[in-house]
This record gives structure tokens, sequence and C-alpha cells, in this order.
């Protein structure tokens, strides 16, 4: 015969549903050798004259050798509502099947209300319990919720607009989600946005960037660990950034620096939906949805044996590519005047926009840190000029780096520099992959159709 437990950490979620309930009835679990595996204290005096202490671990029969909770564990049919008088008080009793992957694992009886108004006062307890809930709820996403939305991601380009289209339809399932982009494009707003438009929008959203943790800490620090797994160890454990994520969204950062033994231990993780902790001897079920992020190419590092393969496709079940800021120059005026205003807020300045000119400097340069460059300049920038307009001499950062005179671009208009730009890219891609199509447009991150549609425009073709 196969031997099957109840999962333990079941058990501790049964644990506090019987705290709530100990006044008033109890709780008792058997596995499917029918050992008891916990019952309720009070519960364990009334029913069976013996301490909890005392009946765990024991024969169910060795108690009561007639209890119909042996015919539930048997024949897998639940028993609801059956009222029955035991030493003297009237008591309600529902006994049902424990299974798990289709098989029966135990057996549990509720017993509840020997009178209506312990029913009532019950009743209220749960009510309280139920709003106590909320308010942690609301707590925990105050604290470890997701801070952007689909709206926070600027820009009306194809390429921005194409990102967040699919990233929008990829929300509402379960599955996991890999962001890939060069640094500075925006992934984790991507991962805010995702979580917040999915089933998991109501739980935390955890973020931990793989790059900054110890090779050594990393295993502890996603799965947690249990009191002496270690020198140093927590007294009591500490509970890993998976559990935080308990019906939410953990956000893994820069996924490809992930040590290989780590990755080992997060492949399982993914397949089988459980942790366990570092010097821990239980699994802890999970229900949390997987979203990473990378700047590398993962598919070379698989090939170069620096990252699992079988991970990599549990990882890539969804893709998104986040478009680099050279690739979406027709962004940069609304993004531009978006962080104008949020740094006005943020250092109390007044700046009103940008002159045309030093608008057009921002559209000539290259920008290889992509958006998070283009917003630390327009912050220097807007403290430089503290009110009026940003001038070109406010913008030294990207002028000291172009090394160009900027007079010639006065009396351009928006459309001629975004032009002028985005050519230049294009041509600057296709030098780099010696007149490669395909690979330019790979490189630029743009679709096939709208490449093309430059390159006839730009008389490149």
């Amino acid at each position: 015969m196969v031997i099957m437990t109840v999962n333990p950490a079941n058990i501790r979620n049964f644990e506090r549903f019987a705290n709530a309930m100990d006044e008033f009835g109890g709780l008792l679990i058997i596995d499917n050798q029918a050992r008891i595996v916990f019952i309720s204290p009070r519960f364990s005096e009334f029913l069976l004259n013996v301490s909890a202490e005392e009946a765990l671990g024991e024969s169910l029969p060795q108690f009561l050798p007639q209890s119909e909770l042996l015919n539930v564990l048997q024949t897998g049919i639940p028993q609801y509502g059956q009222v029955l008088v035991r030493n003297g008080r009237t008591i309600v009793v529902s006994m049902i099947p424990l299974a798990e992957n289709g098989r029966i694992v135990g057996a549990m009886k509720i017993t509840i209300f020997s009178r209506f108004e312990d029913a009532r006062e019950f009743a209220q307890r749960i009510l309280g319990t139920d709003k106590q809930l909320d308010y942690y709820k609301e707590k925990v996403k105050r604290l470890w919720g997701a801070k952007y939305s689909f709206d926070s991601i600027r820009g009306n380009s194809l390429a921005i607009i194409e990102a967040k289209r699919k990233a929008w339809d990829i929300a509402a399932t379960h599955s996991p989600v890999l962001l890939i982009g060069d640094t500075g494009t925006g992934k984790e707003l991507f991962a805010h946005a995702i979580h917040l438009d999915s089933p998991y929008r109501d739980g935390p959203f955890i973020t931990v960037n793989c790059a900054a943790i110890p090779d050594n800490l990393v295993e502890s620090e996603l799965f947690g660990y249990e009191e002496g797994a270690f020198t140093g160890a927590r007294r009591g454990g500490k509970p890993g950034k998976f559990e935080l994520a308990q019906n939410g969204t953990i956000f893994l950062d820069e996924v490809g620096e992930l040590p290989l033994n780590v990755q080992a231990v997060l492949l399982r993780v993914l397949q089988e939906k459980e942790i366990e902790r570092v010097g821990g001897t239980s699994l802890i079920p999970l229900n949390v949805r997987v979203i990473s992020a990378t700047n590398r190419d993962l598919e070379s590092k698989v090939r170069q044996g620096k990252f699992r393969e079988d991970l990599y496709y549990r990882l890539n079940v969804f893709s998104v590519h986040i478009p680099p800021l050279k690739a979406r120059m027709e962004d940069i005026p609304a993004l531009a005047h978006h962080f104008i205003s949020r740094f006005n807020q943020e250092m109390g300045t007044s700046i009103t926009g940008l002159t045309s000119q030093a608008l057009q400097i921002l559209m000539s340069y290259h920008w290889p840190g992509n958006v998070r460059e283009l917003k630390s300049t327009i912050e220097r920038a807007c403290l430089e000029a503290k009110m009026g307009l940003i001038r070109p001499e406010n913008l030294y950062y990207i002028t000291d780096r172009l090394g160009r005179n900027y007079d010639h671009l006065e009396g351009q208009t928006l459309k001629e520099v975004t032009s002028q730009a985005e050519k230049a890219a294009i041509i600057k891609a296709l030098e780099i992959t010696g007149g490669n199509k395909k690979m330019a447009c790979e490189m630029l991150k743009v679709n096939r159709t709208t490449f093309y549609a430059k390159l006839k425009e730009y008389g490149l073709y």
C-alpha cells in the first residue's frame, strides 16, 4: 500500500481555522492510514477524553472504532449536516474526504454549534476575521503592491503600442512571462502593469534583483530558510521572496544572473508549484505568477551552458520585447514633457517646456541608456533651468557627448529631426550587421513590416 500524508502546509491553514472556532466546535483530520494528524484541543477532550498531544499520531479506531469518518476515508463519499448527541450535547457534524492529485490522502471531521447562540457568535467572529483579512490585504497591497499601470507607459509609437498590446493580452493569463529589453527600457514598468491587469492583482508584487544578491545567499533569499539552517540564521527562520509573493506576482529582474545551482531549484519550483525552505523538511504549496526580465541574450547563454535550457523554456512561455528608445524616437517629446511635469512637482521647479532647438537636440541623440537616461537628462536640465524653457545650454550632458554645433538645427520641424534620427539609426544598424536587413531589424527591435517601410521611405531598400 502506498502511504500518503496530508500536506503540512495545509494543516497550518486548518489550524488557523480551528483556533477561530475552538469555543463552538472542533476539527479532526486523519491521514489515509486513519492516523490523527490534527485535532482541536478542546474537541479532543470532548470527543476522545484525551489531550490533543496524546491523540496526535494515534490511530482513530483506537478511540472510536465505529467512527463514520472511517467510512468517509474508505469510500470518498462526504457526509454533511448530521445531527448527533454526544456526552449530553447536541452537535452538527460534517465529514469530507481530502484528496490530492485525484487520490484520497485523508479525511476531515468538522463539528460545530451546540446551541443557536453559538452559531450566531461564531458567525460574528468569522465576519470580524474577514474584515481583519480585508484590512491586511489592503495593507499588503500598499506595501508590496504594483505602482504602475499600462497608462504609466508613455508613448504613441508603433513599437511601444505593439509591446503594450502584447503585454496586455498576456496579463490575463496565469503563465510565466519573460520581458526582454536593454537596460533602461522600462521592463519593471511592464512587470508592474502586467500584475495590475492580471488575476493576481489583489496579491502582493515582490521584486527581486537577481544580480544584486551574493551567490551564496540567493537560494535562502528566494526560498527562505528554517531556524538553524546555517550559521547566523534568524531565530524562527525567515520566509523567502516566493512565500511573500503568495497569491500574487514575483518579478525576477536580471534572471540571467542566477547561479546554475539556483536555476535548478527555480525550475523545480515552476514545475511543482511548491517550495522547500533551506534546512526545511516540509513543502509549501505556491500560487504565484512569475515574471522575469533580462537584458542578456539568454539563448546565447543556453548555448554556452551558462543558463539551463529547460528553465529558459519554462520562463519564456510568453515573451515581450521592450523596444529601445532609438526605435521609438517619436515618443521623446511626450516622455520629456511627462518628466518635466513630474520633476516640477518633486523639485519645486517651474519648467514650462523645451525650446525647439533643445527638443531637436534630444531627437538627435542615440540614447544608449534609453528612457532611464532621458529621465536623468530632463531631471538635470530642470535643476539647471529652474523656470521657463529648457534650452540647449541646459543639455550640456548631451551636447558634450555628441560634440556638435546645433545652430544648423534652428528652424527644422520635429518631423524632419525625427526622420533624420530614424534614418541614422537604421544606417548604423545596417553598418553593424554588414547590410543584413533581418539582423538590423532585430537589433532595432521593430517589426519586419515597419522596418521595410522605413527602408523604402528613406531610400535605403
